[in-house]
């Protein structure tokens, strides 16, 4: 991807703003008209054709406008300058509603989630910090086949789970015994989420004891709280069903909004991660914007919207950012009561 001129970036955020004010492709006549370029439409029309040509913009069809793709949002948002606009008019409520559940580090986080959809009118996701979670009772691994084998487990807090693990290669019964056997000598009594590793197994072995890990991992991982599924129902991206069906999907799995969020959250400063750029296929389409808070010691979690590509940034930006700060806040006077 080529060096844009100062001309083809400020065009090609000129066609983010347009579309994302609009949600319609942009052509050149209301680019000049509604971005007050002084050049021709012609000139313009040339620029978007270099930049599509560059993979920032597209063509839906001959006789449209462009679209922006994935780099030109991002040249985009890296050009943003954040003006805390909304901030003083929604903090002092946000404040008011955090106090309400003082003292309740869950409700706190839920009411985080339902604010954040409430106000940017996208899907908010709260992700509670690992750690400090369900400790290992029990756990027994049964040979289900060759290459299956299931694994169940009693955690302190009465939870009785399963896990069916699959794994590349067939390994013996007297293997799954001992991998049993160490796993309940270094792990009972434990975090779910505690490391652990054992000495001389064949890749069979490794490949059972990395599905173990991965199963206690999801299951000793933060809570996710989802609010506002309904508003993705607004966006005109999703009107087509499989999109929808895509992204409806996608927030239901707790697994892939961890990765989401860990994936754009770039410390109490909030960040964007635009299309591709989270690596999860389901979210293609989408952005995330997310920021970490802190719940105490080294414990974090993330909260965070997923959108469209065409978000309003600026807002989501600004109002992740805020509340992350805002529930820290709120946590820290939890632990100080």
């Amino acid at each position: 991807m080529g060096e844009l001129t100062e001309r083809q970036q400020t065009i090609a955020a000129a066609v983010v703003a347009e579309h994302i004010r609009t949600a319609q492709p942009v052509g050149s006549e209301v680019l000049r008209a509604t971005a007050g370029f002084g050049c021709s439409s012609a000139t313009i029309r040339n620029e978007m054709v270099r930049l599509e040509r560059q993979g920032y913009l597209e063509q839906p069809h001959t006789s449209a406008g462009r679209v922006p793709l994935g780099p030109a949002y991002r040249l985009y948002v890296d050009g943003l300058r954040m003006t805390d606009s909304r901030l003083d008019r929604d903090m002092t409520w946000i404040q008011g509603e955090l106090r309400r559940v003082a003292g309740q580090p869950e409700a706190a986080l839920r009411l985080s989630s339902a604010i954040l959809s409430r106000i940017t009118r996208y899907p908010a996701v709260v992700v509670a910090p690992s750690g400090g979670g369900p400790r290992l009772i029990d756990l027994s691994l049964s040979p289900v086949s060759a290459t299956n084998v299931l694994l169940s487990w009693l955690d302190d807090r009465g939870s009785s789970e399963e896990a069916l693990i699959e794994i590349a290669a067939p390994i013996t019964a007297d293997e799954v015994a001992r991998i049993e056997g160490e796993l309940r000598g270094s792990c009972v009594g434990r975090p779910l989420d505690t490391d652990f590793a054992i000495e001389g197994l064949d890749a069979a072995g490794e490949d059972l004891l990395r599905g173990i890990r991965e199963a206690f991992d999801e299951a000793g991982s933060g809570q996710v709280y989802v609010e506002g599924t309904t508003y993705i129902l607004d966006q005109p991206e999703f009107e087509e069903l499989e999109r929808l069906r895509r992204l409806i999907g996608t927030l239901n799995q707790s697994p892939l909004l961890r990765r989401a969020l860990g994936a754009a959250a770039r410390g109490q400063t909030a960040s964007a991660s635009i299309g591709e750029e989270h690596n999860i296929g389901a979210l293609r389409d989408c952005s995330v914007v997310a920021a970490s808070y802190s719940a105490g010691g080294l414990r974090e979690g993330a909260l965070g919207v997923v959108g469209p590509m065409r978000m309003r940034y600026s807002q989501a930006l600004e109002m992740v950012a805020a509340i992350a700060r805002h529930l820290s806040q709120a946590l820290a006077r939890d632990r100080e009561q």
